[in-house]
């Protein structure tokens, strides 16, 4: 066990280490290199989020339906019920976003990238199903961190803060355009290759982790925080247990807790705030119903009937609507409020969703069922970030990463329960569609209603200024 002066040395020596980086003489357009890998890291976090979706029916074909025999709605549901392990490693994504208030934003911001660029080379060579699922579960636990959100939030304006977060991100969703390009490219209309798809990806990830490595700077916000922390008396970082009056118990409690960070520190707030417990509970909901909603959207165009090349003319337009609307919510975010965003893209979502599977059924034109697949998509994912985005305004700069991995731990929950939908509703109807359709579109529902009833509004939200 550590004695207190070794304590206070270590303590010591992170904060000359934390003045120093404080001090550090600014890069010539170190904000601009700075956007510029927050934007590039948005990029491969939004290719990683797409690419295993849109190879989905090739892997499924491979790896369950041929050698098993197995008809596709069969085949899809066996698919889902082992992609319920790979999300074990996902419990562990809520400890590892914590880790951010302890060692700073910009180590996982470069280690977020270089395992989504891992975890996609894994899956391109991928021998067989046992190592592509290892891929698959490394790059799904690195998107879910979003470090580069993070860390845009606490450099930004507050007053542009959703402005500037929808043009970094809808700029950076034409990266998805990538995928289908290469779909095209490297499968054609001969689907078992689809490995090579993941190739260029993964060297852009790992590319891009080198150059945000040597431009960025540790977030100012981040940094006065914990400078803050150590340069407080020893006994309110580290109070002793032992016995005091009542009085100095709650005085020394209170002191300690304005910085304490941690996932079940942050857990407990929960609970007493209301603001943040009823969007801990909205992200459950919409957890409930994320994965069939988002998860088999290329699943259900081949399942209807659509060849690769209509498939792929339908994906080319999803990256195009997805960016204009979250560009357009980012203005609309800063003028009218997140709750609106959320109303109004969860009602798309639904609606949109609907008409995809529809158009897909009765044989549209790939580019019209490509609208409704960027109109429901591009609408859920605005949903989603924004209520995470609401979260994020909601919690203490100190506390902020344990606050998202408290939220993210109930939103674990809603994801779990969330994993036996596909596999029950893909049994539901023989069109794989239909069944996800049914399952999913009740929850986005009540998800929007919650929010629209219960959380107040964070438009204009100071960061440096919220508490608990």
């Amino acid at each position: 066990m550590k004695t207190r002066e070794q304590i206070n040395e270590r303590d010591l020596k992170e904060l000359s280490r934390r003045k120093a980086q404080r001090n550090r003489k600014a890069l010539q357009y170190g904000l601009l290199l700075t956007l510029t890998a927050l934007f590039l890291a948005s990029v491969v976090d939004e290719i990683s989020s797409a690419i295993g979706v849109q190879v989905q029916s090739s892997v499924v074909t491979e790896f369950f339906a041929k050698p098993l025999n197995l008809p596709y709605n069969e085949a899809m549901s066996m698919f889902s019920t082992v992609t319920m392990f790979s999300y074990a490693l996902m419990s562990l994504v809520p400890f590892y976003k914590a880790l951010a208030d302890r060692f700073g934003r910009k180590p996982f911001l470069v280690l977020n990238t270089v395992g989504m660029g891992i975890g996609m080379f894994l899956a391109y060579w991928s021998p067989n199903v046992v190592v592509y699922f290892i891929g698959y579960g490394l790059t799904v636990f690195f998107v879910q961190h979003d470090m580069q959100i993070v860390y845009l939030y606490e450099i930004v304006p507050k007053e542009k803060r959703a402005t500037i977060y929808g043009l970094v991100k809808g700029i950076s969703t034409l990266g998805v355009v990538l995928i289908p390009v290469l779909r095209g490219a490297v499968m054609g209309e001969d689907t078992t290759l689809w490995r090579g798809v993941y190739l260029l990806p993964a060297v852009i990830a790992i590319g891009v982790s080198v150059f945000t490595f040597l431009v960025t700077r540790e977030s100012g916000t981040f940094l006065d925080q914990r400078i803050a922390w150590l340069e407080s008396p020893y006994e309110e970082r580290h109070p002793e247990k032992k016995k005091r009056s009542s009085e100095e118990k709650k005085t020394q409690k209170d002191a300690a807790a304005q910085q304490k960070s941690g996932v079940f520190h942050a857990m407990g707030h929960l609970f007493k705030n209301r603001q943040l417990f009823w969007l801990a509970i909205v992200s459950m909901v919409f957890a409930l119903g994320s994965t069939t909603i988002s998860g088999f959207s290329e699943s259900i165009m081949t399942d209807f009937g659509m060849t690769a090349e209509a498939v792929n003319q339908a994906l080319l337009v999803y990256p195009f609507l997805y960016a204009a609307l979250i560009c357009g919510a980012g203005f609309v975010g800063d003028k009218l409020g997140r709750k609106t965003i959320v109303g109004i893209c969860g009602t798309l979502a639904v609606g949109g969703f609907i008409g995809f599977n529809l158009a897909a059924f009765f044989g549209a034109s790939p580019y019209l069922t490509g609208v409704f697949y960027g109109l429901y998509l591009g609408c859920w994912w605005i949903t989603l970030d924004y209520c995470s985005m609401m979260v994020a305004e909601s919690a203490p700069t100190y506390n902020r990463g344990s606050v998202l991995g408290a939220v993210g731990l109930i939103t674990m929950v809603g994801s779990g329960l969330g994993q036996v939908v596909p596999i029950v509703a893909v049994l539901l109807f023989d069109r794989i569609g239909f069944g996800y359709m049914a399952a999913s579109m009740p929850f986005a529902f009540a998800g929007v209603v919650l929010m629209l009833l219960k959380v107040r509004e964070t438009k204009g939200v100071d960061l440096d200024q919220v508490t608990y």
